[in-house]
C-alpha cells in the first residue's frame, strides 16, 4: 500500500515473509501489538507458532530472524489475510474491527509453487472464507485450518498443536 494513502485510524499489517519457490502459505489473522513494534511475525513469546515451526522444522538459531530465514529456506511462506483493521486498544482477534484483506489471489499467481494453506486458528479461517468466497483458488492448492498458535487458545496442547499442523509438511 502507498505510504502516502494510509489513514492514521488504521492500523497495516506485516509484509509478507516469503523465500524462493515457496510450497505453504501460513496465514494468520492480524499481527499482535508486540509483532507490529517488533517488525516479527508472532513476536509475543508466549504464542507457540515458534515453538511448532521448531518442532516441525528442526529450525536452528537463537532468535526470530534467524527462525524467519529458516522458514524462508523450508519453503515457507508467512503472511496475514487481514492487511489492514481500524485501530483498537487490543491485539486480541475479537478486536478487530473494520478489516480489509489481503489479496490472497494475486499472491498466489505471483507465486504458483504453493501447494497448501495453512490458517492458524478461526479468526484466519474465517477471514479467508470472506475475502475469497468470490474468487476461485488454483485447484492444486489444498486449505487447512489448524489450531491458533496464539496464547488465548488454551484448548489444545502444544503437542496437539504441532500434531495438528504437521498438515504443512505434506507439501514440503
Amino acid at each position: 500500500m502507498n505510504e502516502s494513502r494510509r489513514n492514521p485510524e488504521r492500523e497495516y499489517g506485516l509484509p509478507p515473509l516469503i523465500g524462493l519457490e515457496p510450497c505453504v502459505l501460513i496465514l494468520g489473522s492480524f499481527p499482535s501489538r508486540m509483532s507490529l513494534t517488533e517488525g516479527h511475525y508472532y513476536a509475543n513469546p508466549r504464542n507457540q507458532f515458534w515453538p511448532i515451526m521448531q518442532s516441525l522444522l528442526f529450525l536452528d538459531g537463537a532468535g526470530i530472524s534467524e527462525w524467519e530465514e529458516g522458514l524462508k529456506a523450508a519453503h515457507v511462506a508467512v503472511w496475514d489475510i487481514i492487511a489492514s483493521r481500524r485501530y483498537q486498544p487490543g491485539s486480541m482477534d475479537h478486536d478487530i474491527r473494520e478489516e480489509e484483506w489481503n489479496d490472497i489471489q494475486d499472491f498466489l499467481a505471483r507465486h504458483p509453487t504453493i501447494l497448501c494453506i495453512c490458517l492458524n486458528g478461526g479468526k484466519a479461517a474465517y477471514s479467508f472464507q470472506r475475502a475469497t468466497k468470490n474468487i476461485n483458488l488454483p485447484s492444486h492448492v489444498m486449505v487447512h485450518k489448524v489450531p491458533s498458535s496464539s496464547p488465548a487458545n488454551a484448548r489444545h496442547s502444544l503437542c496437539e498443536k504441532i500434531e495438528r499442523w504437521k498438515i504443512l509438511l505434506e507439501s514440503l
